[in-house]
C-alpha cells in the first residue's frame, strides 16, 4: 500500500508543476487564467482547465528573485 500512496503523491506533485507550466504559458500569450481555462476546456483539456483556476500548489519564486541584477 505504501508504494501506491507514494505513487499518488508523485502524480499529485507532477500535476501541480504541469499546471503551473500551463499557467506560465498562458501568461506568456497574454491570457488570463480564466481565458486560458476556457480555451483549454473547449479543446478537451478539462482537468488542467479546472486546475488553472485554483491558486498555485507549488512554491513560486518571488518577484525580483529570478534575475541576476544583484550579482
Amino acid at each position: 500500500m505504501s508504494n501506491e500512496i507514494e505513487f499518488v503523491k508523485g502524480v499529485n506533485k507532477l500535476h501541480a508543476f504541469y499546471t503551473e507550466h500551463v499557467r506560465m504559458l498562458a501568461h506568456a500569450y497574454d491570457l488570463s487564467d480564466e481565458q486560458a481555462a476556457r480555451v483549454l476546456d473547449d479543446y478537451g483539456y478539462h482537468n488542467v482547465a479546472r486546475s488553472i483556476l485554483y491558486p498555485p500548489r507549488v512554491q513560486q519564486i518571488p518577484d525580483g528573485m529570478d534575475d541576476d541584477s544583484g550579482l
